[in-house]
């Protein structure tokens, strides 16, 4: 028979899983910032709820973006400016997929 090796007092340090999160991306003249409670960057042209999971180490990161406000007076050149410039928050990657959702 086979010695079993003495573990104890062993630290093993297993992240916790499934990880979750949600904050808030803002579209400004600067590029993206995440600010996840107020105030929130008073030149922002819109807002942007994200949220995140991911379930084991191994699996893919499952991001949704939805836009949740736009500023009133709103200039569409400008944000198309801005896209161009910016792109979007968070990109999609091998290890992450990313879903847009528009409320506004």
């Amino acid at each position: 028979m086979m010695p079993q090796p003495n573990l104890a007092g062993l630290a093993v340090a297993v992240p916790p899983f499934p990880k979750t999160e949600r904050g808030y991306f803002h579209l400004t003249p600067r590029g993206w910032e995440r600010r996840d409670t107020g105030p929130f960057p008073s030149d922002r042209c819109e807002t942007w709820l994200y949220e995140m999971e991911r379930e084991a180490p191994d699996a893919k990161q499952q991001v949704t973006l939805a836009r949740i406000w736009r500023c009133p007076n709103y200039d569409p050149a400008l944000d198309k400016d801005l896209y161009a410039l910016f792109g979007d928050p968070v990109q999609p990657s091998s290890d992450r997929n990313v879903t847009l959702k528009c409320y506004v």
